[in-house]
């Protein structure tokens, strides 16, 4: 491997930090269900699965818990105690970058928009990336012109 493909990994690690930072077992498949959202235009549950499945096989109920953690409210999981009765906990708090509501065409489907808050994290972390490119290219220019 070459120092500018080593250079080229660290820029993936230093994209990938802002979610390894919001959640340390962050899948890279929850991962693309927000960057379907934002960069395919994709407005409903029904499209994102259609997206998302044709390349990863996800199922249906874990591609909703994906998105949930995304929304105000995530995914809530039913645990088991000690005794193997079933516990309710509390609901956990979303991101809320994505807003989920029913689409008043059709109840079966479910709409997704992106949150004020959502769109601010999407062009935060677009020009991070867009920096960071930048960063590599110039790095590497100067490194090709003088040596």
């Amino acid at each position: 491997m070459t120092n500018k493909q080593r250079d080229a990994l660290r820029s993936l690690r230093a994209a990938l930090k802002p979610f390894m930072d919001m959640d340390g077992s962050m899948t890279l498949n929850r991962l693309e269900a927000l960057l379907a959202v934002y960069t395919d235009g994709i407005t409903d549950m029904m499209d994102l699965r259609e997206h998302v499945q044709a390349g990863q096989g996800i199922s249906k109920s874990a591609l909703s818990r994906m998105v949930s953690w995304w929304s105000a409210e995530a995914y809530l999981q039913y645990k088991t105690d000690a005794e193997g009765n079933q516990v309710v906990p509390d609901r956990p708090q979303g991101m809320g970058f994505l807003d989920i509501t029913p689409d008043p065409r059709d109840y079966r489907r479910r709409v997704i928009a992106v949150t004020p808050s959502g769109d601010i994290f999407g062009s935060e972390l677009a020009d991070k990336i867009m920096n960071a490119a930048d960063d590599f290219r110039n790095r590497w220019e100067g490194y090709e012109n003088n040596g």
